[in-house]
């Protein structure tokens, strides 16, 4: 591998220049440097340590000797460390360590382009810190590591986040000779604290303020949007965006990803060339394969867990709501390659932005859904992080409506456990039970009709002749009934 030059700080510079004009030898950190003579025209480096020399060619120029003079030293450093007992890499810099963790894609070199922004992100202020005081990795200490966690988050719920990618880094730097097996476990010694005089109180999940603030002195809210209120948002949106409707309605019924479904598209071509999901209008599938690729390196993107699927598009007769969804999919995929054919939407998009590009989740979100759930009075009460930043949590988002599907697919529709997972592409059962299968604004109403129910059965006899007719009575009429017994 060609060794890439280096310019030299300029004292050592001077110091090489010096050398080579008077013939003498530079030694420097244990390492000797000899300049270029009349019979050898290139710099001479080497070093000896417990009787074994290391040479190397430091080439023509005081910049590839630099080069060769920082190679060897990373070397006797290594070879030192290993003699002392330290780990062979402890000498290199800690924001340097940080920098090519993060550029390798973490420890498993497989982090994509989306994952290295936010662990850089996450792991911001070490590098910081490490830059502010020269911080070598043979240094670190469990002060350093206590100043990281207090500056790099204000909330209690971001500190465990941020802990356990602090974790997962030590122990890749321990593993590869950066710190030694005591450093890599100062992690277990430090929690994130407020800061001091801070009022800091941890809030609540958005599904669990969801049920505290929208519920009733009766019952909790839901954590999922009801039939109804996918209604309501999908007008909502419409009056903000041109196809607001069809796109809340079909994330509700189909339960694709936001980022799925902004790749919708009526082309097949756009999706073999894996820039769009094809919806199939004869199939009454849409062929979910890709995501909106937000990495520059890459073509195409797979979806979130690498799973090809083919999402049954439902018709009207089972969807609640009595959104046509395939009327209109019909319709747009027409309208779509006529825009493609003008130049206004070249992928043929159902679901384009005004540009007639993909959509970007988070300017969607921030332009779209937070001024319509504004509207429908659909925000939580605002919160104060530790450093006394004010939030507010929306009560339901796009992605709540994979929620409402996985719920429908369940109780309505009776999809299996297997059908389920394979039309959601969930990766298992237990993340479908934990965070899918919620709530609504209606189920205790729900349960206690189907109660009411169970009651009504068993004293609707009507005598007619010794004989006891059963009475089967639809849930709208068990409360007319019950008024009738009283």
């Amino acid at each position: 591998m060609k060794r890439v030059p280096i310019a030299p700080p300029t004292k050592f510079a001077k110091a090489m220049k010096s050398a080579q004009e008077s013939g003498e030898k530079l030694i420097a950190d244990g390492i000797t440097l000899e300049g270029p003579t009349s019979k050898r025209p290139t710099w001479r480096l080497r070093f000896t340590f417990q009787n074994e020399t290391k040479e190397r060619s430091g080439g023509r120029s005081l910049d590839t000797a630099y080069a060769a003079y920082v190679e060897l030293k990373k070397y006797l450093a290594s070879a030192q460390s290993g003699v002392i007992g330290q780990p062979q890499n402890s000498k290199a810099y800690l924001h340097d360590l940080v920098e090519n963790y993060l550029t390798q894609g973490g420890p498993k070199f497989v982090w994509n382009s989306k994952t290295k922004k936010n662990r850089r992100e996450d792991l911001r202020h070490l590098i910081l810190l490490g830059k502010k005081i020269n911080l070598k990795c043979e240094d670190l200490n469990v002060n350093h590591l206590r100043t990281f966690i207090n500056t790099a988050t204000a909330s209690q719920k971001r500190s465990i986040h941020i802990l356990k990618v602090l974790k997962t880094f030590l122990d890749y730097a321990y593993k590869a000779g950066y710190i030694s097996i005591e450093q890599a476990g100062l992690v277990a010694s430090i929690t994130w604290t407020p800061p001091a005089g801070s009022s800091y109180a941890p809030v609540e999940s958005r599904r669990q303020q969801s049920q505290t603030q929208f519920g009733t002195e009766i019952s909790l809210g839901g954590m999922i949007p009801t039939h109804g209120e996918v209604v309501e948002l999908a007008k909502a949106l419409q009056a903000k965006y041109l196809h607001g409707e069809a796109l809340i309605h079909i994330s509700a019924n189909l339960g694709t990803r936001a980022n799925e479904t902004f790749l919708l598209t009526a082309s097949e071509a756009v999706f073999k060339k894996g820039q769009g999901n094809y919806v199939d209008t004869k199939g009454w599938n849409a062929l979910v394969h890709w995501q909106v690729n937000d990495d520059p390196n890459k073509a195409y993107k797979t979806t979130k867990n690498k799973k090809n699927r083919a999402v049954h598009i439902p018709s009207v007769d089972v969807i609640a709501s009595g959104f046509d969804i395939r009327k209109w999919l019909e319709q747009r995929s027409i309208e779509a390659l006529e825009e493609q054919s003008l130049g206004q939407n070249p992928n043929a998009l159902l679901f384009p932005n005004s540009k007639g590009e993909y959509i970007k989740l988070h300017s969607f979100s921030v332009t779209y859904m937070k001024p319509v759930l504004e509207s429908l009075n659909w925000r939580m009460a605002p919160y104060v992080d530790a450093r006394g930043k004010v939030f507010r949590m929306n009560r339901f988002t796009l992605h709540a409506l994979r929620d409402r599907f996985a719920t429908t697919a369940a109780d309505e529709w009776k999809y299996s456990e297997r059908q389920l997972l394979e039309q959601g592409s969930w990766s298992d059962a237990q993340t479908v039970r934990k965070y899918y299968l919620g709530t609504t604004s209606e189920t205790f109403d729900s349960v206690k009709q189907k109660h009411l129910a169970l009651s009504v059965k068993e004293v609707s006899g009507v005598e007619d002749g010794g004989k006891v007719e059963q009475i089967d009575l639809n849930e709208q009429e068990v409360y007319g009934f019950l008024q009738m017994q009283q």
